[in-house]
């Protein structure tokens, strides 16, 4: 008996040790030291944890995996799981359950259902627990849903934020309340009210420097330098800029640090510092060399290093040598060993030659396979969209040419069958007749009509656009706006038809991986080119030019804008969003 109390003692303790490194998990993840809290997460045992710790380790596990891999989709069965284990055990691991199947639920699924029925379920946690935290979040919830057609929109969403930020600031949430004087930044900044952006920009310039997050505070002096840019302050966007990159110096940034250093040499040419403008930009330039050139460096040094202790060894052994004849055998030694490098040297060198060559065969190989399989995506999509305009054209040439003269003909005769009615007979199913001949006489002869018209014909690039984006804003996951100027200008079907496909794939790919609340589109017109640039507010990526872009989708359009002689570039960094600007020249 004895023997079972002491092994009971020994187990919960041990139990005891695991929650409190679960605790420790959660403090890591409350401030996004994600890969930290993982690393802790790894050493728990679970075993001996009862529903409720099950959930909450659950939970953590799944914050880890969506912040550290992006897996949504896994993470969101992980966090149905924890919610089955816990049921009603505690509300504010429901709270913070449901607001994580919320996001999950929005990202990958266009649907919004599920997420609103948990918004529902969030917002009743709130009525009942009176808690600040949950009562803030489900203010948030009431902001998604502000009807994007609202002509009150703007105002709802403010009344909204700066509702949130009086009660975290009264209980004293500092993180929540930094957040939410941000957001009525961004939200004035959307609405091109720059100057009250920066009013709360100000306010949440302390906040930001508190944090320990040295990446943030980077993004936070870059993107504020772009808002005095806008209002004409280029000192002020100088002086952020200039902050932002000392900090960059001591982090892996380099596509932010890359940006700063241009975005510094166009405010010192705006404010007519031109000397200082040509220095940023040659350190813009450098620097995109060094990160080319650093691969090599290193290889470099490190022969280096192999030579300079090779020529020590061989120095500590003719100091060593006690006479002439231990020198002589030294000198042999050495010159055998010099004769040994030279020959491995050799060896190596055309063996590493041989591999270099081998290695840019199968690049280049890989490159035509690429190409080939490029063209033949390409050839197959103009081939189906060439197959539908020359179907379309077939089949109105064939309702003008024959339907339409035999609906003619039929209506001379229904015509001169109607004169010859007599005044006692009843001419009623002849009057419908006539309607009926006459309303399929005008369907086929518009469609007729249309047949040398392009896909968007009926419309217009633009409306077509219009009602795409539309669509989407009131679907309440993701709110679009469009901008153009200069496109009252005829467009080619071809091209017209190639913008569309690309602009509607890029707003699918916001939608399904961005997890992005606002995006938007500016097409440009010139005499020369189109020029489109499609900005989103989601979570970014890292961008890699080794590899080929994720997916098919992002490849696809890259490979049409090559092939129509454009140019397509990518701007994108974790948390910051991601920018995609295509320029179309006119053939």
């Amino acid at each position: 008996m004895k023997l079972i109390k002491i092994l009971l003692f020994l187990f919960s303790v041990t139990s005891l040790a695991q929650v409190n490194l679960l605790d420790q998990v959660r403090s890591k993840n409350d401030v996004g030291k994600y890969q930290e809290g993982k690393d802790i997460l790894v050493k728990i045992d679970t075993v001996g944890f009862n529903r409720l710790n099950k959930a909450k380790y659950l939970y953590e596990f799944a914050l880890c995996k969506i912040n550290l891999e992006g897996e949504v989709v896994k993470s969101y069965q992980i966090l149905l799981d924890a919610k089955r284990l816990l049921k009603n055990q505690s509300d504010d691991l429901l709270f913070k359950l449901n607001d994580e199947l919320i996001y999950a639920q929005l990202s990958f699924d266009n649907s919004q259902n599920t997420a609103s029925e948990l918004m529902a379920e969030n917002c009743a946690i709130a009525a009942k627990t009176q808690d600040p935290e949950h009562t803030i979040y489900c203010n948030g919830y009431l902001f998604y849903q502000i009807d994007q057609d609202d002509p009150l929109k703007f105002q709802k969403q403010l009344a909204l934020l700066h509702k949130n930020r009086v009660i975290a600031e009264r209980s004293n949430l500092k993180t929540i309340y930094g957040n939410e004087v941000i957001n009525i930044a961004t939200t004035h900044e959307r609405a091109k009210q720059f100057d009250s952006a920066m009013i709360y920009y100000e306010k949440s310039r302390k906040y930001v420097e508190n944090k320990e997050y040295i990446p943030t505070k980077i993004a936070f002096y870059n993107n504020i330098a772009n808002t005095l840019n806008s209002l004409g302050r280029y000192d002020e966007a100088i002086d952020n800029l200039n902050r932002a990159l000392q900090l960059s110096k001591d982090e892996n940034v380099n596509n932010t640090k890359l940006n700063i250093l241009f975005n510094l040499a166009t405010n010192y040419d705006l404010n007519e510092e031109y000397e200082k403008s040509l220095e940023s930009y040659k350190s813009y330039v450098s620097f995109k060399d060094s990160l080319n050139a650093t691969e090599r460096f290193n290889a470099l040094q490190e022969l280096e290093t192999k030579y300079q202790v090779q020529e020590r060894k061989l120095e500590n052994a003719e100091l060593s040598a006690d006479n002439e004849r231990q020198k002589l055998m030294i000198i042999s030694i050495a010159g055998s060993a010099l004769v040994l490098l030279l020959v491995a040297g050799f060896v190596y060198n055309n063996q590493r030659k041989k591999q270099r060559i081998a290695k840019q065969e199968m690049e280049l190989e890989k490159q035509r396979a690429d190409n080939l399989m490029k063209n033949q995506e390409l050839a197959t999509i103009d081939a189906m969209i060439q197959g539908q305009e020359k179907e379309r054209k077939k089949l109105a040439e064939d309702l003008h040419d024959n339907l339409g003269s035999s609906l003619t003909t039929i209506r001379l005769y229904f015509d001169n069958l109607k004169n010859q009615l007599k005044p006692e007979t009843s001419s009623e199913i002849y009057d419908r007749t006539d309607k009926l001949l006459e309303d399929t006489y005008a369907t086929i002869r518009g469609m007729s009509h249309s047949r040398h018209n392009g896909v968007l014909a009926s419309k217009g690039l633009i409306p077509t656009l219009k009602k795409l984006t539309t669509n989407i804003s009131n679907s309440g996951k993701l709110q679009v706006d469009i901008f153009h100027h200069g496109m009252d200008r005829k467009i080619e079907n071809s091209l017209e038809l190639n913008i569309f496909r690309m602009l509607q794939e890029l707003l699918s790919n916001i939608v399904k991986h961005a997890g992005a609340s606002t995006a938007s589109i500016n097409i440009v017109g010139s005499d020369t080119s189109i020029n489109l640039m499609v900005e989103d507010d989601g979570q970014g990526f890292i961008l890699d030019r080794t590899k080929k872009t994720d997916g098919m989708g992002l490849t696809s359009i890259e490979a049409r804008v090559e092939d129509m002689d454009g140019q397509f570039e990518i701007d994108s960094n974790p948390g910051h969003g991601t920018t995609i600007t295509i320029e179309i020249p006119f053939i």
